[in-house]
């Protein structure tokens, strides 16, 4: 007969092979453990649902709902523009200001959600710059990975660990217990990188022409992607002629169309920032929407909107960064 540790390991398998299927959801293969546990009698029914009350639970819920605001309203994204405007052109800079950035982030949010913000950014840096995307992936990985000590709920585990104290009889940690040693390890990782970490990585390309032959491949090769797949008249062109009286979320309500980027020209070249909720729009925008053509008719049958065509390697130029956040 299959003893509790027996069990418990076989279930960890069967749990571990569901989720590597991604066929089930992960909160539904959570409760099927759960509601093992408690039909096997490893656990009481108390003892099982007891984690529900843990404050570690809780904290860590009210954590991802910060992070998903964070990304939802746009602050992440705006970071990300800050970090390329102050940054320009220069590598030293703008490592110094990802590092930080990502830090800043990941001491208040999931570190994978950092990660995942971080990556579009980065990657429209370095078509923007010419900078090797290794050279700036890594040290945001690496900051990512620091900013879990910087506070105390940058991470679960520290939540864990206070929780664990507090239960033992010994003083909780504080928000900023962390926070010296983590300061010490981050200001390390900065110095490391620019003064030991590039040379290990790939270099830099300093050939303007080269630069731009890229950009053009990567545009390219996106569009030949979405024509190969018959996904390139999902993607459509709208400007603004007006300033349109009612919201764009309000507008596509009941239809699958999603407004993706919005695109402002300017004297030198057009802004492109990934659409957000909220975003002011402003006669002579341009929106990058997603959806069929038939979706698209309520804008388009708007005075505010004019419809321009599907996207196409020649008015589609202006929207490439955006694409990539």
């Amino acid at each position: 007969m299959m003893g509790d540790a027996e069990f418990v390991f076989v279930l960890i398998a069967v749990a571990g092979a569901m989720m590597a299927s991604n066929r089930v959801r992960y909160d539904l293969v959570a409760l099927i453990v759960v509601i093992a546990l408690i039909v096997s009698g490893v656990l009481t029914s108390d003892e099982a649902l007891s984690g529900f009350g843990s404050p570690v639970v809780i904290m860590v819920v009210g954590l991802l709902i910060v992070g998903e605001m964070l990304e939802r309203t746009g602050i992440a994204h705006t970071i990300g523009n800050l970090i390329l405007g102050y940054g320009g052109r220069s590598e030293t800079r703008l490592t110094i200001l990802l590092i930080l950035g990502a830090a800043l982030l990941g001491s208040v949010m999931s570190s994978t959600a950092v990660v995942a913000i971080f990556i579009p950014v980065i990657l429209r840096i370095a078509a923007d710059t010419g900078l090797q995307q290794s050279r700036l992936l890594l040290p945001m990985s690496y900051a990512a990975l620091i900013s879990g000590m910087l506070t105390l709920i940058a991470t679960p585990p520290n939540l864990v660990v206070s929780d664990s104290l507090q239960e033992a009889g010994y003083e909780a940690l504080s928000f900023f217990s962390f926070f010296p040693i983590g300061l010490v390890v981050l200001m390390s990782t900065i110095i490391y990188f620019l003064a030991f970490g590039r040379k290990l990585l790939t270099g830099f390309a300093h050939d303007a022409s080269e630069q731009t032959m890229g950009r053009a491949k990567n545009r390219q090769s996106t569009l030949q992607f979405l024509d190969d797949y018959a996904l390139l008249d999902q993607f459509h062109l709208v400007e603004v002629v007006s300033k349109p009286r009612a919201d764009l979320e309000v507008i596509f309500r009941d239809s699958e169309a999603r407004v993706l980027a919005r695109s402002r020209p300017s004297n030198q070249h057009s802004q492109s920032d990934a659409f957000v909720p909220g975003m002011e729009l402003l006669p002579g925008d341009q929106l990058l929407i997603s959806g069929t053509r038939d979706e698209l008719g309520k804008v388009s049958e708007l005075s505010s909107f004019k419809y321009l065509g599907a996207v196409t390697e020649a008015n589609g130029t202006q929207f490439h960064s955006a694409e990539r956040r």
